[in-house]
């Protein structure tokens, strides 16, 4: 089993921006996570993902905004002690009240979502998954009864989510396979029943019948939205809604466009940290 590759960013400047520049540049690579304290970054890939070949370009991508940049490999098996000693406090988003497995229990009252914090992305602390938590939450109702998609699903967080809120029936769907082995692994924490993960890309959407689900949820890469909307919006039910996140301000206009030349209806945009979350509505 393959290690992680950890990117180390450090700057001496007080600009509280400057994590979320340098994390928007590196989101172009496939890193699958980030931690700052707001002096430094920590940005982790599967050490597969990414080459040596490839490392001059990431720093240069991202020279102008550190003073000092570092490389390592961080062992997979040591993932769950660096988690538990650096990160992760337990958050609360809404009712949702986000917390690891050697956290105290969640507060009375709330909707205890518990994740085992390896390296997949989703643990409720990056924007793109506040967002996305917060507006799944406004639009409760549209969970009800419902059959939702969750691609790009990494720990879960959003199907359990979706479950909790009412859904029958969720299908995720996560391209790297030791991811999809963690969000399993936490369908099962949380005793999800109508949740089923599965290993691929877009492609895995192939023998769904056209307007299956009630809800499509995407909180991806840009360009992986792009590529793949016509395929959510081709098993999206007419009048139904489509969430996607993973995505920057700079990004709307692009977004919101291609998404109309696919008879979508831009509903909102909500925007935290720099990071959006984009609510549309396919049109009958």
């Amino acid at each position: 089993m393959s290690n992680f590759i950890c990117f180390k960013a450090e700057w001496l400047c007080d600009d509280p921006d400057q994590a979320d520049i340098i994390t928007a540049y590196l989101s172009e690579y496939p890193f699958t996570h980030f931690e700052s304290d707001g002096k430094w970054l920590k940005a982790f890939a599967d050490e597969n993902d990414i080459t040596e070949s490839e490392y001059e370009g990431i720093e240069e991508s991202v020279m102008d905004y550190c003073d000092r940049i570092e490389w390592s490999i961080v062992e997979r098996e040591n993932w769950n002690e660096l988690w538990e000693k650096n990160f992760f406090d337990p958050l609360q988003v809404g009712e949702f009240y986000m917390r690891a497995t050697f956290h105290p229990e969640a507060p009375e009252g709330t909707r205890a979502i518990t994740i085992e914090p390896r390296m997949s992305f989703g643990t409720g602390h990056h924007a793109t998954t506040r967002l996305m938590l917060t507006a799944m939450q406004e639009a409760a109702p549209e969970f009800v009864g419902s059959t939702v998609l969750d691609m790009g699903s990494g720990t879960g967080i959003l199907a359990i989510a979706a479950e909790m809120l009412g859904a029958t029936n969720v299908l995720g769907v996560e391209i790297d396979d030791w991811v999809v082995d963690n969000a399993n692994d936490n369908l099962q924490i949380n005793q999800t029943q109508h949740n089923t993960m599965v290993h691929g890309d877009v492609k895995a959407l192939a023998g769904i019948a056209d307007a299956h689900f009630d809800v499509v949820l995407a909180n991806i890469h840009r360009e992986v939205i792009l590529a793949d909307m016509a395929e959510y919006v081709r098993v999206l039910k007419d009048d139904h809604k489509l969430f996607l996140s993973g995505l920057q301000q700079a990004d709307e206009s692009l977004i919101v466009e291609h998404a109309r030349s696919l008879n979508l209806r831009h509903l909102k945009t909500e925007t935290t940290e720099g990071w959006l979350m984009i609510l549309l509505e396919k049109i009958a």
